[in-house]
């Protein structure tokens, strides 16, 4: 609360005007409206992110609707702000300002650190948000000085006496604080020259946040002195400080301009980009990418992921169908959620679509448009070989064997097989491979795969046996081993290598035999030496040997034997030195050497159909099922590489669709595939796509929505996701389909709207009259014409209205030292002739402020916080509504109460319904609210006495549908089940005697406090209550009420309270004398009667018994 600061220097202004890097900024009218402000992070006010902001001349900072809503509002509201205030602003000063004259002006600067920028200021303000508000770890991110200096009241060319005053706005995106500074000295309106409502102090976030000044509950003069007054909170005269956000959210505009703005931390991949796979299925087979879990792509959505040393990573992401939707490159995998976060702030989680083309253009997103499935090859069976460019041949040497060496300009791949005689048959089988993969960044990587009894496989990395980690994913388990540079999974008897997302092998035991496919990048095309053939995309020159010579590719298999001896490698290998001897002469049994010899077993080999390597493996070995078990790794590579080079089916046509409103636009998308059917995904109300790729979209709602184009053919599917772009405009002219808004978690934006002269709004939707302007308090408007005239003791244009007398008479005129006792404020009235006069605390019942006996309003005890009214709501709704629209929706019902009582809920908590009678889709909902109490009017009587009926009472009304304000606001119009008392439960009540110790009555001694349900606390002097008998007249002076007995009739009334009385002297001897003088006078009049009749009785006689 403000007290009366002992004298002493207040709190200094921040260094302002050219001088301090200012801006200057006035114009000479009564009116006047800076340019607008916009911070790149937003403001938080309330439970809103603002975008713009300016201020006025009147001693106001405002953020409007939008940026074509642009009012100055000279007059504050005359209740303060309510929590129902149509325009979020931050008052440090609101009254009716004028500039007209040449008095006065205005300067401003924006500091914007977004980036750890220093400035003094900047600094200065943190420290003093970290002092007064207990805020740790506050920096800010923007901030913005406004001084006005010597601002003269309204109107200027009439009244004297300047104000000079500071406002500082300061946020760190999620966080945001105002400080008002007032010059000591330097406040000087007259209060007494005020017509209007008085001066409004505190702010309003225009979503029912707000806080009034501690100075709106003091006396009028002393709203018009803020540099006199100490907040006893903070401890410096002239200062107020005020937290504006009502909670801490987070900001993700500031956390992507400062990814943005921070360096590169990956690497210039170049043009070797990898891309994604155009299916699941085709990506399945790519060795290269394996499956990957990443949650903030959505349940239904799968993923692959596939990274490199020298060229990055990618993870791509894959919808119920298979179809690739979209891809992300990524550094590390194992940073997924570090490396995710900044498209999640710049694209997911802000309304700023420019920020995402940023990001995009810093990391543009992948697609499958350049995807190059590697090109595989197959060794399998008793060793039959398909080389990189599709050449089939048998080969049964045996020893070491150079399968492939590739390389490039940044790595080289190196895979040898190790083969065994396929029992005592005259062939061979691979029991061994060993892959080397070389890079500069990684140095060498060795991965030998050894054949071991009941085909399993060993596996060894550099040497050493690899322990799989078992992992678990969509409710399957796989083995996997990650180290760097190579990924090792195991599922069964298959066991996988990928080397750096670069080149990959898969071994698989099956039949006691080892089998293997691999695959390269398109990187080692053109580079490929070894049993694999000369990778160039020409089967002729396949059988290319050590020396340079080529074999023809239609050579005898005899030939193609000695062929493949030229790879066999009789030094050192990767598996090391052979311990056993091998015979060098061992030559196989060749195709047409078996079926010659075999002719009569024929039934051995029918169930191969024919098939050669099928015929091959069963009669060398006398065992149907190896050649069997190699007929169908065949088939299954055979398919393998069919759906590596399958496609889906492309979609073309427009990425933007634009369209106004209410009207209907047509756009045409087509396919490469003639057979392509399209449909949508979520079918859209406004939104109709024919099989044939026609679009019609005919917006008639405002409501999010995610437009997904499907094409689809034999092979897959493919999903295409244009931009949606909705003009809500009055006028189709006033489009800006290049400013726009995204519309909740969706692919729908919102054009902004370009109004002109005569329309504002945030559509436009609003014609600009002259009744759009503020009039002076109780002046109607008549629209089309404008402000009637002023009050009759007032004069002016009906917008502006002043005093008719002529304060400028009385300038030279100053009020003497302390004329005005207890706070009083002194003003040269010229009404009394330009002599002083005093504007008194209502207290004071006299002229100059030294005798009270008035009542007035109690104040809280500094020391203790308004008390607070908490009940407990159990609400129920079926609309399976967020918890914070179910705050707002609380919130706004309590907050439209008949008496304006309700503070906020504390606690809003969604529970698990125990009744099984209820069914799914109705949710429960625990929900306190706090309601404060306050002294004035019937606030106490209602929170006590009548809250829950009408509590009960306010959730049976039905809450009207509108479109929100801002989009990021939750709606607050959630539909409840009615409830009743028992839904309603008391936590926390005061009675009235518990109330009266939460206030005081500040001020002479004798006050009391008084209670009465329709006035609420009243602090009552004694005076007013018959504190003197008898007719004695009362003063409350500062010790207390004092009683001036007076006399009446013939008593004289005298003690403390003129409770005694006395029989005045005068009167005791007067009554006494007066009563002898009585006696004295009836003894007169006795005696002479009874002398007159003695007399009377001798003179005559009539005697009665005479006989005459």
């Amino acid at each position: 609360l403000p007290t009366l600061l002992c004298p002493g220097p207040g709190v200094s202004l921040f260094p302002y005007g050219q001088s301090a890097g200012d801006l200057e900024f006035v114009r000479r009218m009564e009116d006047f409206t800076s340019p607008l402000f916009k911070p790149q992070i937003g403001f938080p006010l309330g439970s809103s992110l603002r975008d713009s902001l300016y201020f006025t001349d009147n001693g106001q900072i405002v953020f409007p609707e939008s940026d074509y809503q642009i009012f100055s509002y000279p007059y504050p509201p005359l209740r303060g702000f309510t929590g129902q205030d149509p325009v979020a602003l931050v008052a440090p000063f609101w009254d009716d300002a004028d500039f007209s004259s040449s008095r006065g002006t205005t300067f401003y600067q924006e500091y914007e650190t977004l980036y750890d920028g220093y400035n003094p200021l900047v600094l200065q303000v943190e420290s003093w948000i970290k002092k007064f508000t207990n805020t740790w770890h506050y920096k800010a991110r923007w901030t913005l000085k406004v001084t006005w200096v010597n601002a003269p009241a309204y109107p200027a060319k009439w009244t004297f006496g300047t104000n000079t005053y500071q406002a500082i706005l300061s946020t760190d995106g999620s966080r945001s604080y105002a400080l008002f500074l007032y010059q000591s000295g330097g406040m000087q309106w007259d209060s007494t020259q005020r017509p209007g409502n008085p001066v409004l102090m505190g702010f309003s976030s225009g979503d029912g946040y707000f806080e009034n000044s501690p100075l709106m509950s003091r006396p009028l003069w002393e709203r018009y002195r803020p540099d006199r007054f100490l907040n006893s909170n903070l401890g410096l005269r002239g200062l107020q400080v005020y937290k504006l956000h009502r909670e801490e959210r987070p900001n993700y505009r500031l956390k992507c301009l400062q990814w943005l703005k921070s360096p590169p931390q990956w690497p210039t991949w170049g043009r070797s980009q990898i891309f994604c796979p155009c299916s699941w299925q085709q990506g399945r087979w790519d060795l290269r990418f394996q499956p990957s879990s990443i949650g903030w792509w959505g349940w239904s959505s799968r993923q692959l992921c596939s990274f490199s040393s020298w060229r990055g990573g990618v993870c791509c992401s894959y919808g119920r169908w298979g179809e690739f939707r979209e891809g992300w490159r990524m550094q590390s995998p194992w940073q997924f959620d570090r490396e995710l976060e900044p498209q999640s702030w710049c694209c997911r989680w802000n309304d700023k679509p420019y920020l995402c083309a940023l990001y995009q253009q810093r990391r543009p997103p992948i697609s499958c448009a350049g995807y190059r499935p590697p090109r595989p090859a197959w060794m399998f069976g008793d060793p039959h070989i398909t080389t990189m460019d599709g050449t089939n041949y048998t080969f049964n040497g045996l020893g070491d064997f150079l399968l492939v060496r590739a390389w490039d300009r940044n790595s080289s791949f190196l895979l040898e097989g190790r083969t065994a005689q396929t029992g005592s048959a005259q062939a061979t089988n691979f029991i061994a491979f060993a892959a080397q993969y070389n890079s500069s960044s990684l140095g060498s990587i060795t991965v030998q795969w050894l054949l071991e009894a009941h085909d399993t496989i060993r596996v060894l990395l550099n040497n050493q046996t690899v322990t799989f980690e078992t992992k678990y994913e969509n409710g399957e388990g796989w083995e996997i081993f990650n180290a760097t540079g190579v990924l090792l999974t195991r599922n069964g008897s298959l066991v996988s290598a990928s080397f750096d997302g670069t080149a990959a092998i898969s071994v698989t035991a099956l039949s006691n035999i080892l089998h293997a496919f691999t695959s390269l990048p398109e990187e080692y095309q053109n580079h490929t030496e070894g049993l694999l053939g000369v990778w160039n995309d020409n089967p002729e020159d396949d059988f290319r040997m050590p020396n340079g010579s080529t074999l023809p590719g239609n050579s005898s298999e005899e030939i193609l034997f000695h062929y493949g001896m030229t790879w066999k490698i009789n030094g050192t290998s990767l598996f090391g030195k052979k311990s056993d001897h091998l015979a060098s002469n061992f030559t196989p049994v060749f195709f047409s050497q078996l079926v010659a010899n075999n002719s009569s077993d024929k039934n051995l080999v029918t169930s191969c159909n024919g098939d050669r390597q099928c015929i091959y493996d069963t009669l060398v070995t006398g065992n149907k099922s190896t050649g069997l078990h190699t007929m169908m790794l065949f088939r299954r590579y055979q398919e393998m590489n069919g759906t590596l080079h399958q496609y889906p089916p492309s979609i073309h046509g427009s990425q933007v669709i634009e369209a106004y409103q209410g009207w209907t636009v047509q756009y045409q998308y087509t396919s490469d595939d003639k057979d392509a059917v399209f449909s949508l995904e979520n079918n859209p109300d406004d939104v109709k796509l024919f099989e044939n790729g026609t679009l019609l979209w005919t917006p008639k709602s405002l409501a999010p929505f995610t437009l997904e184009i499907l094409a689809r053919n034999k092979v897959g599917v493919s999903v295409f996701q244009p931009k949606t772009v909705v003009c809500s405009c009055s006028t189709k002219s006033q489009c800006l389909y290049n400013k726009t808004s995204r519309v909740g978690n969706s692919s729908l934006e919102m054009a902004g709207c370009e109004c002109d002269k005569d329309t504002f709004g945030p559509y436009c939707e609003h014609s600009k009259d002259l009744c759009e302007e503020q009039c002076f308090p109780e002046v109607k408007c008549t629209s089309g014409v404008g402000c009637e005239a002023c009050p009759p003791h007032l004069t002016g244009d009906g917008r502006h209205c002043a005093a008719l007398e002529n304060s400028i008479l009385c300038q030279n005129r100053s009020c003497p030292v302390n004329y005005c006792y207890n706070h009083g404020h002194c003003y040269i009235s010229q009404t009394l002739g330009c002599q002083p006069a005093c504007t008194c605390p209502p207290a004071f019942t006299d002229s100059r402020c030294l005798l009270a006996g008035n009542n007035f309003a109690p104040t809280a005890s500094p020391a203790l916080e308004l008390p607070l009214r908490v009940i407990q709501l159990s609400l129920m709704e079926d609309e399976n509504a967020s918890k914070a629209e179910v705050n707002a929706s609380v919130a706004y019902r309590l907050e439209t109460l008949e008496v304006r009582a309700f503070l906020q809920n504390s606690q809003v908590e969604r529970i698990n319904s125990s009744a099984p009678a209820l069914g799914n889709s109705i949710h429960r909902w625990i929900v306190i609210s706090k309601f404060q109490y306050r002294p004035r009017g019937p606030v106490i009587n209602f929170l006590n006495n009548q809250l829950l009926d009408a509590v009960v009472e306010a959730f049976l009304r039905r809450v009207p549908r509108r479109r929100s304000k801002r989009s990021e606001e939750p709606r607050n119009n959630v539909v409840f089940y009615p409830i009743s008392k028992e839904n309603v439960h008391d936590v926390t009540a005061l009675n009235i005697s518990t109330l009266k110790t939460y206030f005081n009555c500040s001020g002479y001694k004798g006050y009391y406090l008084s209670y009465s349900p329709q006035r609420g606390l009243t602090c009552v002097s004694p005076c007013s209550e018959g504190f003197c008998d008898h007719g004695g007249q009362c003063q409350h002076l500062p010790d207390g009420p004092r009683c001036s007995c007076v006399s009446f009739s013939i008593y004289t009334a005298w003690g403390e309270r003129c409770q005694h009385l006395s029989v005045k002297l005068g009167a005791f001897f007067g009554i006494l004398f007066g009563a002898l003088s009585a006696l004295f006078l009836l003894g007169v009049v006795v005696f002479v009667c009874l002398r007159f009749w003695g007399c009377s009785g001798t003179k005559y006689d009539y005697r009665l018994d005479s006989e005459s």
